[in-house]
């Protein structure tokens, strides 16, 4: 464990935690508790190991743990993962594959910038409304 990747990463939660305890009209939603409720068990410079209990508002019906519950704890705690890593400069490679009349698709590919290793990867499907881009809605 390194105490500096910690120390960060858990700052970083802290103001997680405040910003998702924001209430909207339909009131706080799951995020909050994501932040609340997880430990942080270890973390070094590329990676997190968090502890999570299950509790009964996590579960489905047959008291299953819910897939939207997994989905927004996987997605909220990986992103925390990402505070791990010192700062770094990122190239971003983005191409247009296709453009039809209501559907754009896209890709995109980050690197390091200093070392060219390949970071995340992504494919786009954007809502096309600019005729101008070779169709556009019939809206």
């Amino acid at each position: 464990m390194a105490p500096q990747h910690v120390e960060h990463l858990q700052d970083w939660m802290n103001q997680m935690y405040k910003l998702a305890n924001r209430a909207d009209e339909d009131g706080l939603g799951f995020t909050p508790e994501t932040f609340g409720r997880s430990k942080i068990v270890d973390a070094d410079a590329d990676s997190a190991t968090f502890e999570y209990v299950v509790q009964k508002s996590d579960c489905n019906f047959s008291n299953n743990f819910h897939g939207g519950a997994i989905a927004t704890l996987v997605d909220n705690l990986t992103t925390a993962a990402l505070f791990t890593r010192e700062r770094m400069t990122v190239l971003l490679e983005c191409k247009v594959i296709k453009v039809g009349s209501g559907l754009a698709n896209t890709t995109a590919v980050l690197k390091d910038k200093a070392t060219g290793r390949v970071l995340a990867t992504a494919s786009h499907t954007k809502f096309n409304t600019d005729s101008r881009m070779g169709g556009g809605s019939k809206l």
